[in-house]
């Protein structure tokens, strides 16, 4: 026996990915089949036994194909409020390493998605694995960050580096979420 849907009015919603395929990812359909087959019924206002009308709805279609139709579309560079690691913090040496986790700590509160790159392999590997991970800001923190109480970014959307105190870092970061844009 062959499964189908029997459903009534239906709405697709259909987004457009990056190379102009079509894809449905949310419906709405109102479904009659179901409630019959499993015999449900409620009471209306007049005590009488009705039958009722069931609605489904998937805002996002399937959550793993939309998760896939984003990455593509945004070949894995995602925008800052949604990507999966937002902060990289870079440790230059061990000696930086509870200035990183304090660092982290902070951010991490303000609800912000940080990684901490103390791996012991050479600094410019762990910066050029973030960067192939396209991780939105890189922070390095050697000597001079931590006595300054400062921070060295790699801005991946600019393609620039900076320096700014830690302050004024945690200040853009919270900009930096309230643009949401597509």
């Amino acid at each position: 026996m062959r499964a189908g849907a029997f459903y009534s009015l239906k709405i697709d919603i259909k987004i457009t990915d990056a190379i102009k395929r079509k894809w449905q990812c949310g419906t709405v359909q109102v479904d009659m089949n179901l409630p019959e087959r499993f015999n449900l019924s409620y009471a209306n206002e007049q005590d009488q036994e009705e039958r009722p009308v069931m609605i489904h709805r998937a805002i996002l279609g399937s959550f793993e194909r939309f998760i896939a139709i984003l990455t593509e579309h945004y070949g894995g560079n995602y925008p800052f409020f949604i990507a999966p690691v937002q902060i990289a913090l870079v440790p230059v040496s061990p000696e930086q390493v509870a200035y990183a986790k304090t660092l982290q700590a902070e951010l991490v509160e303000k609800g912000f998605f940080v990684q901490l790159a103390d791996k012991n392999e050479t600094l410019s590997k762990r910066i050029r694995t973030l960067e192939k991970q396209k991780v939105p800001f890189i922070v390095v923190l050697g000597q001079q960050e931590v006595a300054q109480e400062s921070v060295a970014v790699r801005d991946r959307a600019l393609g620039q580096q900076y320096s700014l105190s830690k302050a004024e870092f945690k200040q853009q970061m919270e900009a930096k979420m309230q643009e949401v844009s597509f």
